[in-house]
């Protein structure tokens, strides 16, 4: 039996979709060339930055033990569980130090998903992929 060339179309764009891989760490973009985006901006205005891969810093708020990973605005945020203020995290593998580093000012790096809120839906949106975490040192004088 033949199959509908319409029908068949759609079964191989399927296939196509479903076999295309996320680019691995050290096929994306060098560090210098992702874009820095604020929370507030994320928050704001998500549709801008769905997809993309991006770079943001906050308080981070690490809790592997009740799988809560996210990027606060503020320290208020954090302290009173404010999901709204901040972004749901979702580690790589590569990514081994993230309860080290819980109320710490982070920057962290990976891919916007505006539909993807996080644990119990309750956080703005999220980040996937997330392939480097830093601590963040500030020196005010």
């Amino acid at each position: 039996m033949k199959l509908p060339s319409i029908f068949a179309a759609q079964v191989a764009a399927l296939s196509l979709l479903l076999t295309q891989r996320s680019p691995a760490a050290s096929e994306r973009q060098p560090a210098h060339l992702t874009p820095d985006v604020s929370l507030v901006s994320l928050i704001a205005t998500p549709e801008k930055f769905d997809g993309q891969y991006i770079r943001i810093m906050g308080i981070a708020y690490f809790d592997s033990k009740g799988s809560i990973n996210a990027v606060c605005l503020t320290r208020e945020d954090k302290r009173k569980a404010n999901g709204m203020n901040a972004i749901f995290l979702y580690f790589s593998p590569s990514v081994t130090n993230a309860d080290k580093l819980n109320d710490k000012y982070v920057m962290v790096q990976g891919v916007f998903r505006t539909h993807d809120r996080g644990h119990l839906n309750s956080f703005a949106a999220s980040l996937d992929q997330v392939d480097r975490l830093e601590e963040i040192t500030v020196n005010v004088k």
